[in-house]
């Protein structure tokens, strides 16, 4: 394989984080695909009636937060992959539509006073990697890997 010294300068281990983030997006466009289209019952079944409830709940322009939330991480990541500049602008748009989307769930929906503090983690978990990925797409930026 003949690479270009720019191809290079850019370690194996950012293509495997790359590709983690994408795969991390796609999930997330998937959760956001099932939310959106599981009917009520099968969600009550599969994951309970106040879970379910819950995302019955969404007012919908938060789905529309959620769907810019996951298609702009996922496309951060494809700019990623592509050494692209671009990747920063769009794990900004994501993570502050993590934080409208959390926000509104923790702060106008109370979703902690129905299932309890323990329904934060995953959120919690979901906002520290947008920020993570906002983190790296800038670091990687100022090391020249992205163009």
């Amino acid at each position: 394989m003949n690479d270009t010294a720019e191809t290079k300068s850019v370690p194996a281990w950012y293509w495997v984080l790359a590709v983690v983030l994408l795969l991390w997006g796609v999930a997330g466009i998937f959760a956001f695909y099932s939310q959106l289209t599981t009917p009520y019952e099968k969600m009550v079944a599969e994951m309970g009636k106040l879970a379910a409830d819950c995302i019955k709940g969404m007012p919908g322009w938060l789905w529309w937060v959620y769907g810019v939330a996951v298609w702009s991480g996922t496309l951060g990541s494809v700019a990623l992959l592509a050494r692209r500049n671009w990747a920063q602008p769009l794990y900004l748009v994501s993570v502050i539509a993590v934080i409208v989307q959390f926000g509104h769930s923790f702060l106008v929906a109370k979703v902690q006073d129905l299932m309890g503090w323990g329904a934060a983690i995953f959120p919690a978990v979901i906002i520290l990697i947008a920020v993570f990925e906002l983190w790296f797409a800038g670091w990687a930026r100022k090391r020249g890997w992205l163009r």
